[in-house]
């Protein structure tokens, strides 16, 4: 036998043993009717109780022992009332009864368990002092027929004082439920589940007890018997609404008790007033009455109706949006379900919302029925808050509540301030939460009910396949959107790169043509004409080159004419010196970003006097070399190297200045380059170039020169080339005082000719320069 129907035992043979004794003290054949039915209908309902269909954990032990206790109160009434009236005895067991079953119902409301969430029950809420004040009016009310009972001799108490201690026992109970169960719905009103609990306690409270008063003051019983009777009502509706398996249940009884109370309690107190007044007229008065209790019964739907939270508009409404959400299109479903709860407010611009996690948009139904998406994200801890209230909702009257003891709640009560919103209901499937529907607030006043928050998450739940898909859709959407935009991003990105490559080109050919300087324009002698033809097929051949070219020579200008006409002449152009420090340095070789390897890619290296590199160096760029070779499958032209030096290729492997795996990449290209000496047909016109550019930079006007200096200039030998050549000319420029050099400014400038000139000749007269160059050419062996 289970634990807990031990305890049944003792409460059956009480309520036996008061009905046997009513049977023996009346005689009458009620109590022994007592004694069939109470025990069996207290065993049943005992046995509902204790077995229950509530979720594990949603009511207390002790508030089922409260429920148990009523019950035992009111089968205990009913078991001494059998008894035969005016006896003490029975008066007292009565009272007992009343007592029990009154503080036991409020201690059950004492003990009604909330779901969790961020609101905590108040400690008020919790407290017995209700119970305890009516367990000591009811002290009373059994004390004075218990006294006259045990003792009659000794305590003389008036039969009337009974009644009037019962009477106002029972008045000060139906007031103390009346003060408890509006204390319990002001303080857990905002409680999902238990405010229901709670208004429907006060209103049985309520009514009950304005049943109970008119009937005792009309006089349509004794006010002894009506007004315990209307405790036990009370306390058998109190232990009912704090522990009944489902609270939304009380909403549904509460407004159809009151809807045929509100007209069916006034008929039946005026029939039983006129029934007390004219009993001769009872049938007729009683015929009359059923037509009438009919019709309340008919009507007692239409009634009830307004009744229901908010006239039950926004339960018709999400019972709409539920039948929207049926649509097989996932858009055209979630447009119904939003049109169809827009239909529960008239607030112009407070819309219900449903919002999406991922991609954070919202959507929701403009007047015109379209449904709008919008980008919006809702406040962090949102989701988490929801999943933790009571069927995933949450709302705005509970942040408001549990603000001042969770202050990180704020940012998300002001946020639902902001939207004009009423509750937030997750939505969620097996992958966690996809978003949530948000209710607005409208005109509304009243606290949502649990019956409306399980039709919100029940909508919330059937919304979830189509809010998946939707959002699925929608991520798919943005990530073609997304493509489009990068597509279009790249290609704007592709043309600029391809605009800045052929500035860039256009840039590195400028530079190559800037080392080129005049070459091209002052070459009429067949050597340098010879060479320029070389280096222009080398560079179309696109090979890497050696030249040989003597000292002072500016072999990077004649290699510039090679990279011009290469399939590189877009690329880099690098010129370095082999015998500067730096390029002994290994570090400036090795740097990935720095160095010449790095930055020549595409273009053309320049190396001049090669031999002076190291043979780590010349090994490390053998190697290059060949990796460049070795490269395939790019479009971009691979880098060249022209190196230069005074000897020829063969002498420099011979004499060790270059290794031979370096020398052996240039077995395909190698030039000798003229000097000035070679070709002095060229000479007038980079004479003639050098001083031009010379005077603007020195005078602001280009020099002019007279033939006895340029002949001077033409007959000698110039052993250091255009180094020596552009020192001469710049020094000589420095000198000259007028616009014209002449043979003085050169000699004064230190110059020394190899051709003896006589003095007088530096007397002639300066005059323009010869149109036509002197006829007389010494031509200059040429020195390999």
């Amino acid at each position: 036998m289970p634990k807990r129907l031990r305890f049944f035992w003792l409460p059956l043979a009480v309520i036996v043993y008061v009905c046997f004794a009513a049977a023996e003290a009346s005689g009458g054949f009620l109590p022994w009717v007592a004694l069939g039915l109470i025990p069996f209908g207290l065993a049943e309902l005992w046995r509902r109780v204790l077995r229950g269909d509530e979720p594990s954990g949603s009511i207390e032990e002790k508030a089922k022992q409260a429920v148990l206790a009523t019950l035992f109160g009111i089968a205990l009434w009913l078991a001494a009332r059998t008894g035969p009236a005016g006896r003490p005895v029975f008066d007292a067991m009565a009272n007992v009864a009343t007592g029990i079953a009154a503080t036991a119902g409020l201690v059950a409301l004492a003990r009604i368990r909330g779901q969790g969430g961020l609101l905590v029950p108040k400690p008020a809420t919790a407290s017995l002092d209700a119970a305890a004040f009516t367990a000591m009016l009811w002290a009373v009310a059994v004390a004075l027929p218990g006294s006259r009972a045990v003792a009659p001799e000794l305590f003389r108490v008036d039969p009337l004082a009974i009644d009037y201690a019962t009477t106002t026992a029972a008045l000060g109970t139906l007031l103390v439920y009346l003060a408890t169960t509006w204390r319990l719905r002001i303080l857990r009103r905002y409680e999902l589940g238990v405010g229901d609990r709670a208004l429907g306690a006060w209103a049985l409270a309520l009514s009950v007890f304005g049943v109970a008063i008119p009937a005792a003051f009309l006089d349509v019983g004794p006010p002894d018997r009506v007004l315990p009777v209307a405790v036990l009502v009370g306390a058998a509706c109190a232990a009912w609404t704090a522990t009944t398996s489902e609270p939304t249940h009380v909403a549904t009884v509460l407004r159809g008790t009151l809807a045929v109370m509100l007209p069916g309690v006034p008929l039946l107190l005026a029939a039983g007033v006129l029934t007390r007044q004219y009993p001769e007229h009872g049938s007729t008065i009683l015929l009359a009455t059923l037509p009438l209790a009919t019709t309340i019964g008919l009507i007692a739907r239409a009634v009830a109706k307004p009744l229901g939270p908010q006239q039950s508009r926004w339960l018709e409404a999400i019972d709409a949006a539920s039948r929207g959400a049926l649509e097989p299109e996932p858009d055209a479903a979630i447009r119904a379900a939003l049109l169809a709860l827009n239909q529960a407010t008239h607030v112009v611009g407070n819309r219900p919302e449903l919002w999406r996690a991922d991609p954070p948009q919202v959507l929701s139904v403009d007047r015109a029925g379209y449904l709008n998406t919008e980008t919006s994200s809702a406040p962090e801890r949102l989701h988490e808050l929801a999943l933790a209230e009571p069927e995933r909702t949450l709302r705005r009257e509970a942040l408001d509540a549990a603000q001042i003891r969770f202050p990180e709640v704020r940012p998300i009560l002001a946020w639902f301030d902001a939207r004009r919103a009423f509750s937030a209901t997750l939505i969620v499937d097996v992958d966690g939460a996809l978003g949530f529907l948000l209710l607005p607030q409208g005109n509304r006043t009243a606290p949502m009910t649990l019956e409306e928050a399980r039709a919100v998450r029940i909508l919330a739940d059937r919304m979830s396949a189509l809010l998946a898909i939707s959002s699925a859709l929608a991520r798919s959407r943005e990530r073609e959107l997304a493509a489009h935009k990068a597509a279009k991003e790249s290609q704007e990105n592709a043309e600029r790169l391809a605009q800045i490559v052929a500035r860039s080109a256009e840039r590195n050919a400028l530079v190559a043509r800037s080392a080129q300087g005049e070459l091209t324009r002052s070459t009429y002698s067949s050597e340098a004409k010879r060479a320029l033809h070389d280096l222009i097929s080398l560079g179309r051949k696109n090979v890497n080159l050696f030249a040989q070219a003597a000292a002072g020579l500016d072999a990077a200008a004649w290699l510039a004419v090679a990279h011009l006409a290469s399939p590189r002449k877009g690329g880099a152009w690098v010129a370095i010196d082999g015998a500067s420090g730096e390029a002994h340095k290994s570090e400036y070789w090795n740097n990935s970003e720095l160095s010449p390897l790095a930055l020549v890619d595409g273009g053309t290296l320049v190396i001049t006097n090669a031999p002076s590199l190291p043979g780590p160096i010349q090994e490390q760029l053998a190697q290059w070399i060949t990796q460049q070779a070795a490269r395939q499958g790019s479009e971009i032209p691979h880098a060249r190297v022209y190196l230069t030096a005074p000897i020829s290729l063969q002498e420099a492997v011979e004499t060790g200045a270059l290794i031979k795996t370096l020398a052996r990449a240039f077995d395909e290209g190698f030039v000798e380059l003229p000097s000035l000496a070679e070709r002095p047909e060229d000479l007038r016109s980079i004479i003639l170039g050098h001083l031009a550019r010379f005077g603007m930079g020195l005078h602001r006007e280009p020099l002019g020169l007279d033939e006895a200096a340029l002949r001077a200039l033409i007959e000698h030998s110039w052993p250091a080339n255009d180094l020596e050549l552009t020192a001469v000319l710049l020094r000589a420029t420095l000198a000259c005082q007028s616009t014209t050099l002449c043979l003085r400014d050169l000699l004064d400038s230190g110059f020394n000719p190899h051709a003896g000139l006589e003095l007088a000749e530096a007397d002639e007269p300066k005059g323009p320069i010869p149109s036509e160059p002197p006829r007389v050419r010494r031509r200059v062996a040429r020195t390999r």
